[in-house]
């Protein structure tokens, strides 16, 4: 009797470590990659394809550039596993439908420590992007990241074996990703309420409704006129935001266009604080003086077709006041949530965009009201200007030191 018992501890102990490590016998690999770089044809050729195909996986290469559907079908995997934008290199290789995921050029030591594991999360992702077959690349100062869905991404340098992060994965060390996690959508409440006190839109805004009081128009009409007016230019600078999402996503450097916008608020909140101070200083944000014309014309026609191309043309003009906050924004976002989780922010940036102009609609009903607004506005569209240039600056200043 205590023979069997033994012989079936050892039958369940074999069985049980080789489930562990069949865990690890992957099947298939889909690489997707760029023919015409030079630097990856010798790391996928000599080293990551040999290896793959060594531990018996059925290798296919797609490239993204020259294949129609490859930088579709890529994409959808990025989108579908909630694979960061900072993480998607010009290499990226799905292992079994993405259970396993190789960004760039993952040393093979790191790649052979993966799949000698006992153990590993549902999903990971391990990504490091530089060209380690290139002369005179610094191997010491280089670092490869690991990443798993609500887990904290951890750097390590390239001769730190992957056992130190999957111990302290096993050993549920490694902290929830939200714990580290910083708000981001305050900020986007608080810069699309900044983007949308601009003066541009506001004194258009004002100087419509103000037209449809001089016509004697009825209520319903300046509402009706009015929510379109809203909606055109909420949609108009929407997409104005939908395309610099793709743009930042495809040239597949989220934080730099982040910085770069943080640097452009700032510049642009300068430009506001010095023509405050120097009135005379050549350069200005605002809508530009050639289309003002048009923008009256368009607007005073009081047409359904007039009301909507104006507003368009509005949604456009407005972009180079205060456009570099959305860029800031924009770049932050794509440096850190998915595509479907950018958008969601970007609708709700957009509202809180067209919510003074949506104050101002409500208070149309009293004309005593919009009339002391439009004075107001009148006589402080030039400090309203300084106060909007420090808050810029200031804005830019906290993106660049908390969130990039």
């Amino acid at each position: 009797m205590a023979r069997l018992l033994i012989l079936a501890v050892v039958v369940v102990s074999y069985l049980a470590g080789n489930m562990a490590h069949a865990r690890q016998e992957y099947k298939t690999a889909v690489i997707y990659y760029n023919e015409a770089c030079g630097g990856c044809d010798a790391y996928l050729k000599e080293k990551l394809v040999p290896y793959l195909e060594n531990n018996g996986i059925t290798v296919t290469m797609r490239d993204y550039v020259n294949e129609k559907d490859a930088r579709k079908d890529m994409n959808y995997l990025h989108e579908e596993l909630g694979i960061p934008l900072e993480l998607q290199s010009h290499i990226m290789t799905f292992v079994d439908n993405g259970k396993l995921v190789l960004g760039g050029h993952v040393p093979i030591n790191r790649v052979d420590e993966l799949f000698l594991a006992e153990r590993l999360p549902d999903r990971i992702v391990v990504y490091q992007d530089q060209m380690l077959e290139m002369k005179g690349v610094d191997t010491k100062k280089v670092t490869y990241t690991v990443w798993q869905p609500n887990i904290e991404t951890k750097e390590y340098r390239l001769d730190v074996s992957m056992s130190e992060y999957l111990g302290k994965w096993e050993s549920g060390e490694l902290e929830s990703a939200n714990s580290k996690e910083k708000p981001i959508l305050p900020l986007v409440l608080v810069t699309g309420l900044l983007d949308g006190i601009n003066p541009c839109a506001i004194a258009v805004m004002i100087f419509f409704i103000a037209f449809l009081f001089t016509l004697q128009a009825k209520i319903g009409k300046i509402l009706k006129y009015g929510v379109i007016y809203i909606l055109v230019i909420y949609l108009t600078y929407l997409g104005i935001g939908f395309g610099l999402f793709k743009a930042v996503i495809i040239s597949g450097a989220p934080h730099l266009m982040a910085k770069i916008g943080s640097w452009l608020v700032i510049a642009l909140g300068l430009v506001n604080v010095i023509g405050y101070l120097l009135p005379k200083f050549p350069i200005k944000a605002q809508i530009p003086r050639f289309t003002q014309g048009s923008l009256k014309k368009w607007l005073t026609k009081v047409t359904l077709p007039a009301v909507i191309v104006g507003a368009f043309l509005v949604g456009l003009c407005t972009f180079p006041c205060s456009g570099g906050i959305y860029v800031a924004i924009i770049g932050l976002l794509a440096s850190q949530k998915t595509f479907a989780q950018g958008m969601w922010y970007m609708l709700i940036y957009n509202v809180m965009f067209v919510v003074p102009l949506i104050v101002l609609l409500a208070l149309t009903g009293n004309r005593y009201a919009l009339g002391r607004l439009a004075k107001w506005q009148s006589d402080t569209s030039v400090k309203l200007k300084l106060w909007s240039g420090m808050a810029m600056i200031a804005l830019g200043i906290v993106i660049l030191i908390w969130f990039i």
